[in-house]
């Protein structure tokens, strides 16, 4: 006779000599530790993730710097003379104004700039070299499709941030 088989009758044996009370106690017991040992384990699954979202999370970016190469002397654009569009992004945003690598003229750099300001910076850009801003008015829209209409929305938040 196998000896597993006849260990696994003596304790059936065992147990059916218990008083009922006590064989559910039993299972009571080993039910309150298997959802102790679950609760345990979805913890511990739990804070792993935790930590690692902690770990992959993108560390917050210091403001970012939109610049342009203007072909212009840097001393034309740092004194009293500067264009007045110049003037007025520098009391909103901070404004850096260096020697462009290469001797190609300046770079005008803004730090933190929103979709209107970069505007104005590339306004500002084809003011200072050409000496006119470019336009485009009167273009016709047409009709939207229904595609088209439901991009709107997306489209505006994109282009009221600007394009990086």
């Amino acid at each position: 006779m196998n000896s597993s088989f006849t260990a696994t009758r003596a304790r059936r044996a065992r147990w059916r000599l218990l008083p009922s009370w006590s064989r559910r106690a039993a299972r009571v017991k080993a039910r309150r530790r298997r959802r102790r040992l679950f609760l345990l384990g979805a913890a511990v699954v739990g804070a792993g993730v935790v930590a690692a979202r902690s770990v992959r999370s993108p560390r917050p970016e210091a403001a970012a710097w939109f610049a342009v190469t203007v072909q212009t002397d840097p001393a034309e654009l740092a004194g009293p003379n500067r264009p007045d569009v110049l003037a007025r992004l520098a009391e909103r945003h901070e404004v850096r104004i260096t020697p462009a690598p290469g001797g190609r003229g300046s770079e005008i750099a803004i730090r933190a700039a929103d979709g209107a300001a970069r505007e104005q910076v590339r306004a500002l850009k084809q003011l200072l070299e050409t000496g006119e801003v470019l336009v485009v008015e009167g273009q016709p829209e047409g009709h939207r499709t229904l595609l088209g209409r439901a991009a709107e929305p997306a489209f505006r938040q994109l282009t009221r941030r600007g394009v990086r």
